[in-house]
């Protein structure tokens, strides 16, 4: 559809509406003033009736014919108008144009024949005997008796009064015409007075949309004009204000995401790319600048990292994984990604955060290598020390007490270094095989019972009862040496730290999605200062308690890889003087799906 502009849209009809209203206007005065002329013409010649009956009474009462004639053709002559005189019976008995005699029998006439019935009569028509149009008036002419003597008739030619009216139309149209015009123009200036402060308002508002906020609408003369230009002055104000504030966030957005180590990648849940930092950019090896809108299979050529994407849009949940990006430069990344939330509370697709870690990988790698050939190398001189040390002890030497003090301290410290190296090697292993551990379908209450087994010689020397609450049914996907290791750490030191004659427990429960695996000891408890640290290696609560004790600060670190290397985790509750639980979650392998 063809679009105009709006001052062609109101101007017609303003048009319009003036050229009915002249016309209407028009129309009304020309009928108003012919009918004006045509009533002031029918009272003009009833007077001239009425005046020629009253001189004519007294002939038509005596029937002096000759005289009616004289005095029609007298009166008409002085007043110029033809007066007529019909008699009851039709017959002329005076006119002022013509002989009565020679004229027909007027009692069909229209007016004779309305005055002769005692009213008086009028009629328009072309009158033969004078060849143009002429208004009749007849009246009646009565005696004292009120009976009707004859119809006394006065007529005028219509000549005057058409010419009249034609000189009246022909004005009334020329006024017609110059009022339409000058109305015509008063139109457009109303209709421009209109118009142009609305385009006017139109152009500001395309410079608003330019980003020319300075600009402002002056006031104008009508009100909802007036009030128009002051929503828009005011929509401007804020619109600067608001472009403003989201220029300034996303400039802030913009510096903390390029200046982030990590890479950052959104996308729309139909795979397209919402945003891309540098670091991303880097890690992927594209130009981040260039990849708005585009599908991520064209810029992500990593097949796994494709995937990684797929399964975060499509499982609505954070998910975290190691990958390994081939190419001319291996990469190992680790990749984070989360569901991307809008306003509404409504998914709008996925935030993948890329963090390389290939240099930390290789460091790791570097330090494990590192302690395992440490550790390897001191086992062999470890092992030598405590040999000698046994045999320095035995019965086959005769040593004086503070020898035999020194040989056992040598003899007690070897033997921590030697476990500190088992259990350095140990870490190693899982950090090595983490997440690659085999693994198989194993009852729980077995791997347990045989934790506790390992721990009763040590339980027994404080009279500690180790009991175990667990399903004998209870079947899960597990490397049972690595979880009985784990359960052997954790319930020696629940042991260590706790008073002879209490108590330690081993709970298991299954749950819909896992299993949760819980050591409840009556110990010492743990300050809540030092919960967060417990995991890390050699990190110690109380190191003069624990190097008593005999204690290396690796076991709980080990336990915590190996909950890593099934995927599960390891927490800790604890309360000074009541106890501690530790706490851990190994989740079940999700059953195929039917089809």
């Amino acid at each position: 559809m063809k679009k105009r502009r709006l001052f062609w849209l109101l101007l017609p009809s303003y048009w319009a509406l003036t050229a009915v209203a002249i016309v209407v206007v028009a129309l009304y005065a020309f009928h108003s003033t012919s009918t004006l002329y045509f009533q002031a013409l029918e009272n003009d010649i009833r007077t001239r009736a009425v005046l020629l009956a009253e001189h004519a009474f007294p002939l038509v009462e005596s029937g002096n014919t000759e005289k009616i004639d004289a005095l029609c053709k007298k009166l008409g002559k002085s007043v110029q108008t033809r007066f007529t005189v019909i008699m009851p019976d039709g017959i002329v008995v005076g006119d002022s144009d013509e002989n009565p005699a020679n004229m027909e029998d007027h009692g069909n006439r229209l007016e004779i024949q309305q005055a002769l019935g005692g009213n008086a009569g009028m009629d328009r028509r072309f009158s033969r005997t004078l060849k143009q149009e002429m208004m009749y008036i007849a009246v009646p002419l009565k005696n004292e008796n009120s009976e009707i003597l004859c119809a006394v008739r006065a007529s005028l030619p219509m000549t005057a009064i058409e010419a009249e009216l034609n000189n009246m139309t022909v004005r009334i149209i020329f006024t017609s015409i110059l009022t339409g015009v000058l109305a015509m123009g008063v139109c457009i200036f109303v209709v421009r007075r209109i118009t142009e402060p609305l385009s006017g308002m139109g152009r500001a508002a395309r410079q608003f949309a330019e980003g020319n906020f300075s600009h402002r609408i002056p006031a104008q003369q009508a009100v909802e004009l007036d009030q128009l230009a002051e929503s828009l002055n005011t929509m401007s104000e804020q619109l600067n204000k608001t472009l403003s504030t989201v220029i300034e966030q996303r400039n802030e957005q913009n510096a903390v995401l390029s200046s982030m180590d990590e890479g950052v990648l959104a996308i729309d849940k139909r795979e397209r790319i919402i945003h891309m930092n540098r670091v991303a950019g880097e890690i992927l090896g594209v130009n981040h600048s260039e990849t708005k809108r585009e599908l991520v299979q064209q810029v992500v050529r990593y097949a796994n990292l494709q995937e990684f994407i797929k399964a975060v849009i499509g499982s609505q949940k954070a998910i975290s994984r190691d990958l390994t990006l081939s190419g001319k430069n291996e990469k190992q990344i680790q990749a984070s990604g989360t569901v991307l939330w809008n306003a509404e509370n409504e998914s709008m697709g996925a935030l993948i955060v890329l963090r390389d870690v290939t240099q930390l990988r290789h460091l790791e790698t570097v330090r494990s290598d590192f302690v395992a050939n440490v550790s390897h190398e001191l086992k062999t001189p470890i092992t030598s020390i405590k040999g000698f040390v046994e045999t320095l002890l035995s019965g086959d030497w005769n040593h004086g007490p503070d020898i035999l003090r020194f040989l056992e301290i040598i003899s007690q410290q070897a033997g921590r270094l030697n476990a500190i190296i088992d259990d350095l090697l140990t870490l190693s292993r899982l950090e090595q095989k983490e997440g690659h551990v085999m693994k198989e379908e194993t009852r729980l209450a077995a791997v347990i019972e045989t934790a506790i087994y390992l721990c009763q010689l040590q339980a027994g020397k404080k009279n500690i009862k180790v009991e175990m609450i667990c399903p004998d049914d209870l079947t899960l996907e597990i490397n049972a040496p690595l979880i009985e290791q784990a359960l052997v750490n954790l319930i020696v030191n629940a042991v260590k730290y706790s008073e002879p004659e209490k108590s330690v427990l081993v709970l298991a429960e299954k749950q819909p999605d896992k299993v949760i695996i819980y050591v409840k000891d009556e110990g010492f408890g743990i300050d809540r200062k030092h919960l967060d640290r417990l995991f890390e290696r050699f990190y110690r609560v109380d190191t003069a308690r624990s190097r008593k004790l005999g204690g290396t600060g690796l076991g709980l670190s080990i336990v915590k890889h190996i909950m890593q290397a099934h995927e599960g985790t390891i927490r800790v509750e604890s309360s000074v003087g009541i106890g501690s639980t530790f706490i851990l979650t190994i989740p079940l392998k999700k059953a195929p799906e039917q089809r």
